[in-house]
């Protein structure tokens, strides 16, 4: 498996596809919860929901679940999408650059 295929936000950031330009349509990230933004945020930052399950320190069927809630209130259409929108809008989510989508 090639590096892109195993780290979506650095495929998306390497090809600057469709799927970035739609995503850039400035998504409703006020009305999502504390929760939904960090697993936003950690889904930017690239690896599986098992891993972004870690990182959280939930249940990977919890990260499933706000990955659905986060297409559903974005107006998305797939997983690849959010993590587009976490690439694109990561000053707005979470306004602290060092942050890294990890929980202190």
């Amino acid at each position: 498996m090639r590096v892109a295929e195993k780290d979506p936000a650095r495929l998306l950031c390497q090809c600057g596809c469709g799927v970035l330009q739609s995503a850039d349509e400035s998504p409703d990230l006020e009305s999502l919860t504390d929760r939904e933004r960090e697993v936003l945020l950690a889904l930017g930052t690239g690896g599986t929901n098992r891993l972004v399950a870690r990182r959280l320190g939930i249940a990977e069927r919890t990260v499933k679940g706000h990955v659905a809630s986060l297409v559903s209130k974005l107006g998305l259409v797939s997983r690849l999408e959010v993590v587009a929108v976490a690439i694109l809008h990561h000053r707005r989510i979470c306004p602290n650059p060092k942050w890294n989508g990890t929980p202190p």
